[in-house]
């Protein structure tokens, strides 16, 4: 049994926002500094994403505009857009919010 509906119905309404100290892109990278004052690398993907949601996006709107751009399983995108929400939150890279404009 996949949980996978559950947790993305939870999560699509969520405002995605950077909340990192800087970056720039260096030939294939995007290099990040977080609050921590940790350097990390993001390869392709994830440097799209963190460009998609660089001025506040919902999980949702991420997932439509990533899905437009690649040919993949619904499943799988949704799948890797919360691994990457998670992975992003742990790193500092990231923060989630409530859509008040939903409530």
């Amino acid at each position: 049994m996949s949980y996978l509906p559950f947790v993305y119905d939870k999560y699509k309404d969520l405002i995605i926002k950077p909340s990192f100290r800087k970056s720039r892109i260096d030939n294939k990278f995007l290099i990040i500094l977080n609050e921590k004052l940790e350097t990390i690398y993001l390869t392709n993907t994830a440097k799209e994403m963190i460009i998609i949601i660089s001025d506040g996006i919902t999980v949702d709107g991420l997932f439509q505009k990533m899905f437009t751009e690649y040919d993949i399983d619904e499943m799988t995108l949704k799948s890797d857009i919360i691994d990457f929400i998670k992975d992003m939150q742990w790193k500092d890279i990231i923060s989630i919010k409530i859509n008040r404009s939903e409530n």
